[in-house]
């Protein structure tokens, strides 16, 4: 009744384009813009990047035919591009957290075989927590972990050096960046259990497949999920 009251005095608006909307969140428009950079198959079945032809089925690409990542499964809900991009640009860089709730429920239905998972959000570096003032990789992985009802571990997994912007280095350089950037503070608490590794945006998969070789050298299978990916044409 409440609920109903207030939506009356303050309409929902979308939170990209600012006009009405009937429900919190994204508008019609936006959602429908939004879909259009959703991820279909067919996609490699290990890191879930997209082929370029619409046709076939899923299958292992030759990156990981050649190096098998540590992780068993990732999947991305959208291309990083389009009306999804500018959402995640203005929550990651501009502040508006309100968008975590809904980008996580539009990535929601990328989950593939992790049902049971403890969530591990990819952490932020303290210098970084403290200039941005959330770790964007947290509160989606606060909402999937309320959407789910997965538990979630986010003091356990570190980040113990600032490996700065990585935006603009080659794959191999985003390794290095990355090597031996995340600790585990208590590692048995993964031992025979199934990780979900949670992250905005993957480029070239560097960062969370660091993550995950932590987490499978602590005896967990992991997996990992992003609201979107970098896609090169």
């Amino acid at each position: 009744m409440l609920k109903a009251l207030l939506d009356i005095v303050f309409p929902p608006v979308c939170l990209l384009c600012g006009e009405r909307s009937l429900k919190k969140g994204f508008c019609e428009v936006c959602l429908v813009l939004i879909e259009k950079e959703r991820i279909t198959t067919p996609i490699c079945s290990t890191c879930g990047t997209p082929f370029p032809s619409p046709k076939g089925v899923d299958h292992e690409c030759g990156r990981c035919l050649k190096e098998r990542p540590h992780f068993k499964a990732a999947r991305s809900a959208f291309v990083f591009d389009g009306r999804l991009l500018d959402a995640i640009h203005r929550f990651k860089y501009g502040g508006d957290t309100s968008l975590a709730g809904p980008l996580a429920r539009s990535a929601l239905n990328a989950l593939d075989q992790s049902s049971g998972c403890i969530i591990v959000p990819v952490p932020l570096h303290s210098a970084k927590l403290r200039a941005r003032g959330f770790n964007q990789s947290l509160l989606i992985a606060r909402e999937l972990a309320r959407l789910t009802a997965f538990p979630l571990s986010y003091n356990n997994l570190k980040r113990a050096r600032d490996t700065g912007q990585q935006v603009g280095l080659k794959s191999d350089e985003r390794n290095k960046n990355v090597a031996g950037a995340f600790i585990l503070q208590d590692p048995a608490a993964f031992k025979g259990k199934k990780a979900l590794l949670i992250d905005d945006v993957i480029t070239t998969g560097a960062t969370i497949n660091e993550c995950a070789r932590l987490l499978k050298l602590a005896g967990a299978e992991v997996f990992a999920l992003t609201v979107a990916r970098t896609v090169k044409v």
